[in-house]
């Protein structure tokens, strides 16, 4: 039986739609909206291919991008040319107050995480391995989305002929969490690139994402990414002295 991961356990339509407009670094109040669907419609399949269970809201938001995408596309069907461009214009508007609503209501919540995190000092110091360059490098909480990407560039660099539905189970991403665990709780911090082997297959690559994902729902890690060049880290979000759940 595949394993699925729900998405909506961490992020949603919205989280996404902020991650690609960022991404393609537009303003909010004047979104692309070709790009932005077309973009928006290949995360929904990169998701399912590493065996992400979309929720339906992912969907209702697709179907409303695509809405909009086709009435900003098509002529008024009346005389005096308003109707299809004022429907089209209400539902595009619509989609700005949410997504900018939803952007200041997750920026006031980072705050106040990132405050709880230094009160509670939950980040290991002395034991995390740092490279001389990266000393200076700026470092944000990766979205869910960021590790999307990042693990769909490795999918597409494999052949073909290893593109197949790749079934993980539940005890595979047990163990592949527990072997995660235990590299952070002597390494306390690991780089993207150290998670996989030479030369990966399809499976390992999608069972290291899943479990990723599970110690992240858990609180058990923090995935950060370097502002400016992209690097990838993993860090354990507890200290060594403290305990976290057996993973079987």
């Amino acid at each position: 039986m595949t394993y699925r991961v729900k998405l909506s356990i961490f992020e949603g339509p919205l989280d996404l739609l902020l991650y690609l407009v960022r991404k393609n670094e537009v303003d909010i109040f004047d979104i692309p909206i070709a790009t932005i669907t077309h973009q928006y419609l290949e995360y929904i399949g990169w998701m399912r291919e590493m065996n992400l269970e979309v929720a339906g809201d992912f969907l209702i938001m697709a179907a409303t991008l695509i809405e909009i995408k086709v009435r900003m596309l098509l002529p008024s069907t009346r005389d005096d040319g308003t109707e299809e461009e004022e429907e089209g214009g209400d539902l595009r508007q619509d989609l700005i107050r949410r997504l900018t609503e939803y952007q200041q209501y997750r920026d006031a919540s980072r705050i106040l995480e990132e405050q709880n995190q230094l009160e509670r000092d939950v980040f290991l110091r002395g034991g995390i391995e740092q490279d001389a360059s990266a000393l200076d490098i700026e470092f944000k909480e990766a979205s869910v989305f960021t590790l999307v990407e990042a693990f769909r560039r490795l999918l597409e660099k494999l052949d073909q002929q290893d593109a197949l539905t790749i079934e993980t189970s539940e005890m595979s991403i047990r163990d592949k969490m527990g072997e995660l665990l235990e590299k952070l709780r002597h390494r306390g911090e690991l780089r993207f690139e150290a998670l996989f082997s030479s030369s990966p297959s399809r499976m390992e690559i999608v069972t290291c994402f899943l479990a990723l994902l599970e110690l992240m729902r858990l609180r058990l890690i923090k995935v950060y990414q370097a502002v400016s060049q992209g690097i990838i880290r993993i860090i354990l979000a507890v200290k060594n002295d403290e305990r976290t759940p057996f993973i079987h």
